[in-house]
C-alpha cells in the first residue's frame, strides 16, 4: 500500500493534490513509494475536485412518466478555475500519460515544440485570417515531417505575446530532428526540447541559460532517465513520476488557454492532429442508457445559462443542488431517481412549463408548500 501522506510530505506533486495517481490507469507495483522529484505547485491543491462552477447551464431531465428534475451542468471553460482544475485531472493528465506511453512504445521521447513567425507575417496575426494561415502552414509543416514515414502527431494551442503577435505551442510525438532543420522547414525560429522533470538537486531556475536548464532536465525513457548534470536518478517504474510529468505538461498547456479566452474574436482552444485525437484524447461516452425503472431514455432539454436562470428563477439552482424531483398536477412520483428522492407537487400540468414553480409568486418548496 502506497503511503500517500509520506509522498506528500516528501514534497512531490500529486496530479490532483491528494487522489491516487493510479486512477490515471497506471499499474501499481510493490516497489512504488514516495518520491521528491518536484516541489508542490502553488494553487494546485484542488485539482480534480470541482468545488463549484460559478457559471454553467441549466437542463431539465424528464422521464417517460412525465416527471422531471433540474440539472446544473458546469461551463467546462478553461477560463473558469474550478472547471480548469477538474479538466486538467480528468482530461489532460490522462491524455498526456497516454501520449508518453505512445512515444515510449515508438522509442521516442515526448517533446515540446514552439513555432514562431515574423512580426509582419499573417501567421502571427491575432485574427480569423491569421488562425487559418497558421492551420494551413502547420498542415504543410506536418506533411514535410511525415513524408518519409516519420511520426508527427501533436496537441497544440496558440499563445499571444505581449506585443499581440501569436505563436504556437505543441506537445508532439516525433523523432529527433535538429533545430536548424526544423527552422528550415517551418520558415522561422522554433524551439524544441524533450519533456521531463526538473532535477530537484541542481535545476538552476529561470535566470540560467537554456543549455544549463536543459542539462538539468530528467527525461523519462527512452530518454536518459536521469539528470545529465548531476546524475540524479529517477525510478521510472514508479507511476508517481510519470503522473508528475503529465501534470506539469498539462498545467503548462492549460495556462495558455487561461491567459485570455480569445484573441481578436478567435476563441482559444486546444487542437489535435487526427492520430493524436484518436489515440490519446479523453472522450467521455455519450451512449444513452435506458432507465431501469421506466425502461426508456430520459430526455434532456436545455433551459438556459446560469446567470439568466438564477436571475429569473432563483430557486432552480437550489432544487438542482438538492436533487429535488417534480411531478405534474394529476401526476404522481415515480422511482426513476431512487427511493430517497424528495418529491415536489408542481403547480404545472406538464414538464415544459415546470419553471413556473420557481417564479417568486409560487416558489414551491419541499412538501408542496408555497
Amino acid at each position: 500500500m502506497v503511503d500517500f501522506a509520506a509522498y506528500m510530505a516528501a514534497g512531490a506533486v500529486l496530479p490532483d493534490g491528494g487522489l491516487n495517481p493510479f486512477d490515471y490507469g497506471l499499474t501499481p507495483t510493490a516497489e512504488n513509494g514516495p518520491t521528491s522529484l518536484v516541489k508542490p505547485i502553488r494553487g494546485n491543491a484542488n485539482i480534480g475536485k470541482r468545488k463549484g462552477c460559478p457559471d454553467g447551464y441549466c437542463f431539465q431531465e424528464k422521464c417517460s412518466d412525465g416527471n422531471w428534475r433540474w440539472r446544473w451542468v458546469p461551463c467546462e471553460k478553461w477560463s473558469c478555475e474550478p472547471c480548469r482544475e477538474y479538466r486538467i485531472k480528468q482530461e489532460l493528465v490522462p491524455e498526456i500519460i497516454e501520449a508518453l506511453k505512445w512515444a515510449s512504445s515508438l522509442g521516442l521521447t515526448l517533446k515540446f515544440l514552439t513555432l514562431t513567425g515574423a512580426a509582419d507575417d499573417i501567421l502571427t496575426e491575432a485574427s480569423p485570417e491569421g488562425a487559418e494561415a497558421r492551420r494551413l502552414h502547420l498542415q504543410k509543416f506536418k506533411q514535410s515531417m511525415t513524408r518519409k514515414g516519420k511520426t508527427f502527431e501533436y496537441l497544440r494551442v496558440a499563445e499571444s505575446h505581449k506585443s499581440g503577435r501569436v505563436h504556437l505551442h505543441l506537445v508532439v510525438v516525433m523523432p529527433y530532428i535538429g533545430q536548424r532543420e526544423l527552422q528550415k522547414r517551418w520558415g522561422f525560429r522554433v524551439d524544441i526540447g524533450s519533456l521531463g522533470l526538473k532535477c530537484p538537486k541542481c535545476y538552476p531556475g529561470r535566470g540560467a541559460t537554456r543549455k544549463a536548464r536543459k542539462r538539468s532536465m530528467i527525461v523519462p525513457p527512452p530518454g536518459k532517465g536521469s539528470c545529465s548534470n548531476c546524475g540524479h536518478t529517477v525510478e521510472w517504474n514508479n507511476p508517481y513520476n510519470w503522473a508528475a510529468v503529465a501534470e506539469v505538461v498539462a498545467l503548462e498547456m492549460s495556462k495558455y488557454l487561461t491567459k485570455e479566452a480569445s484573441m481578436a474574436g478567435v476563441r482559444k482552444r486546444m487542437n489535435r492532429s487526427r492520430a493524436w485525437g484518436d489515440r490519446c484524447q479523453f472522450k467521455p461516452e455519450k451512449k444513452a442508457v435506458p432507465c431501469s425503472e421506466c425502461a426508456d431514455e430520459h430526455a434532456f432539454s436545455f433551459v438556459g445559462p446560469s446567470n439568466r436562470i438564477e436571475l429569473e428563477y432563483p430557486s432552480v439552482r437550489i432544487a438542482a443542488t438538492a436533487g429535488l424531483a417534480y411531478y405534474p398536477t394529476r401526476g404522481e412520483p415515480c422511482k426513476c431517481w431512487g427511493e430517497d428522492t424528495q418529491w415536489i407537487a408542481s403547480v404545472s400540468p406538464r414538464a415544459s412549463s415546470g419553471l413556473v414553480d420557481h417564479l417568486p409568486l409560487f416558489n414551491v418548496g419541499p412538501g408542496g408548500d408555497g
